[in-house]
């Protein structure tokens, strides 16, 4: 059996879409791709490839970042025939058409610090999300962002309230994985006129509830890393987002970490950046020095163009 490649995606083009022309990462960013695809590597003998932009691809030569990856693709297009913004996803879908082999794709911000077990499973997540019936934010009804009914006449279902969070995504079949690619990406070049009170929801519901779906609609065995179901947050009556019979906090522990549910706090709060990037730092000593040497030669790029664009 070939090895099994972890793939990761970095994709400039849907910040700058949004003004965030600077390529330059948080520190605490810098030390997790230092830290992913080394365990990546140590527990689960993955094959870290990146794919990328050419930007992106330069950016990661200049602060060392490359030395993370046994391959780079910088294969992602800085122009595109989607709004790339709401779409900022689309990189994985791309990086799904053009993988040759076998491979998981993890999030730049999710860490596995142990052997992951896929079983006899065909399609293997983080998790499962169990979505508000009235999600207007996250999870708003698929017919308002699918009005052309693509992907329900295509595999002839009715959306569920059921998602698949993909910060960890794995196939066991390479085509079905570029199938869902497929289906994701024509959809998204399918929309003509993005409705602004429902932005959040359309790149959601394509990555995740939509591959639910996809995968009852094929009759593939579905298998999660968490256990129990994430329940969304009830903006309605101001609910927060919680676990339900889950062994999150023992995944947790055992070594599996994911920024995504409170990085929003990362980037309001230097204090917080700057407590996770110490205690992320504070690794191996081979990770230590690069994920220092990394982020000095970051900080140095960064006081530089605030030179420049001040």
């Amino acid at each position: 059996m070939r090895p099994i490649k972890a793939v990761y995606v970095d994709w400039h083009l849907p910040r700058r879409t949004r003004g965030q022309i600077s390529l330059c990462k948080k520190n605490w960013e810098i030390a997790l791709i230092h830290r992913t695809t080394y365990f990546a590597k140590q527990y689960n003998s993955l094959i870290p490839v990146l794919y990328c932009d050419e930007e992106t691809l330069k950016y990661y030569q200049l602060v060392g970042l490359d030395r993370c990856f046994e391959e780079i693709h910088p294969i992602l297009p800085m122009k595109t025939d989607f709004d790339s913004s709401i779409f900022w996803a689309a990189g994985k879908f791309l990086a799904m058409q053009h993988v040759d082999q076998t491979f998981i794709m993890m999030d730049l911000d999710a860490e596995v610090r142990f052997e992951l077990d896929f079983g006899d499973c065909d399609v293997f997540c983080s998790h499962i999300e169990s979505i508000h019936e009235d999600d207007l934010l996250y999870y708003p009804p698929p017919e308002y962002l699918d009005t052309k009914n693509l992907l329900s006449d295509r595999y002839g279902f009715k959306w569920g309230y059921k998602a698949y969070n993909t910060a960890l995504v794995y196939f066991k079949d390479l085509e079905i994985a570029k199938e869902y690619a497929e289906s994701a990406l024509n959809y998204i070049r399918s929309v003509d006129q993005i409705n602004p009170a429902f932005e959040i929801g359309y790149i959601i519901m394509i990555e995740q509830r939509f591959l639910y779906e996809f995968c009852k609609a094929k009759g593939l065995k579905g298998s999660t890393l968490i256990t129990g179901e994430y329940i969304t947050r009830n903006v309605r009556i101001g609910e927060d987002a919680y676990f339900s019979e889950s062994n999150i906090e023992e995944i947790g522990k055992k070594g599996f970490l994911h920024v995504w549910g409170f990085k929003t706090s990362m980037f309001e709060s230097i204090e917080k950046a700057n407590d996770l990037y110490e205690s992320l730092s504070l690794s191996r000593e081979i990770l230590t020095k690069q994920i220092q040497d990394s982020v000095a030669i970051n900080i140095d790029i960064f006081e530089r163009e605030k030179l420049i664009f001040s």
